[in-house]
């Protein structure tokens, strides 16, 4: 029942999710908002109510405070380096690192949902102005109605220009061609020396058995990539180790470094829900 649900859920259009998601949660935000006397806040930031958030599960702040320690823990991230976020959605991943980050010029952000860029510019970048987020008008099935390909996407960032940047539920949404190409353009912007950390559903052997009959399941299998959904093509996407490490090599990557999360259901430890790729410059 919840993968037919979901399935219903994504053939809605990307603004009648956000606005069904915004009556189903409604309760939940009323509680929120009760529980806390007002909004809940990060470093004076207020952060979105669970029924405005259109992007990933689980708690908003926990999740954010956690791959800040990713941030710092994996990938080595210093106060004085400078970031980009790809994908920044509602600040998420920004807004733990406000009182994180020193740098005049610390954050970048984009994202291809404008109400989001625009809620962060508000939110975010006025009382934090060495953040800064930009609105790029591509096309997503999951996010967008329409817009330029994202396979086309030149970020808009000058060559070398970043120390470390990531992408969390963003590869997870796109298909191969869009990927590599992302890839291709985060090293671009990369420094000498820099880092990537992105997450995916990696499907290995281990984890095609382990999914079988779970709520990450990916039944459809198209030129050597795995969708949960014929019809849905962003929703959720999944590639081989092989294929990612092939991509990022292509696009300059020097090391690739895999650490599987614990979507698929596999024993052993793991860092998180999705698998966590750290590549370097």
């Amino acid at each position: 029942m919840k993968k037919v649900l979901r399935s219903a859920f994504y053939r809605l259009g990307p603004q009648s999710r956000r606005w069904v998601r915004r009556a189903l949660m409604l309760p939940v935000d009323l509680l929120v908002l009760l529980r806390h006397g007002g909004r809940p806040r990060y470093a004076g930031i207020a952060l979105p109510l669970p029924g405005e958030v259109f992007t990933g599960g689980g708690d908003f702040l926990a999740n954010g405070l956690l791959f800040k320690a990713h941030f710092m823990e994996l990938a080595g991230l210093r106060p004085d380096e400078r970031v980009l976020d790809i994908g920044s959605g509602l600040g998420r991943m920004a807004i733990p690192l406000t009182d994180y980050l020193t740098r005049r010029d610390a954050y970048e952000g984009f994202d291809v949902v404008q109400e989001a860029v625009n809620r962060c510019k508000e939110l975010i970048s006025r009382p934090y102005p060495n953040f800064s987020f930009t609105w790029a008008p591509l096309h997503n099935d999951l996010y967008t109605a329409d817009g330029a390909r994202a396979e086309d996407f030149r970020f808009p960032y000058a060559d070398a220009d970043f120390d470390f940047a990531w992408a969390t539920s963003v590869f997870t949404h796109m298909d191969r061609n869009e990927v590599a190409r992302y890839l291709l353009e985060t090293r671009r912007v990369m420094r000498p020396g820099g880092r990537f950390l992105a997450t995916f559903f990696l499907m290995d052997s281990q984890a095609e058995a382990s999914s079988q009959g779970g709520p990450y399941a990916f039944k459809v299998q198209r030129d050597g990539v795995w969708f949960m959904d014929a019809e849905v093509r962003a929703a959720n996407v999944a590639f081989s180790p092989e294929d990612v490490e092939a991509m990022a090599r292509a696009a300059g990557w020097s090391s690739v470094e895999v650490h599987f999360g614990r979507w698929s259901g596999r024993g052993g430890p793991t860092l998180d829900f999705q698998d966590l790729v750290l590549l370097r410059a």
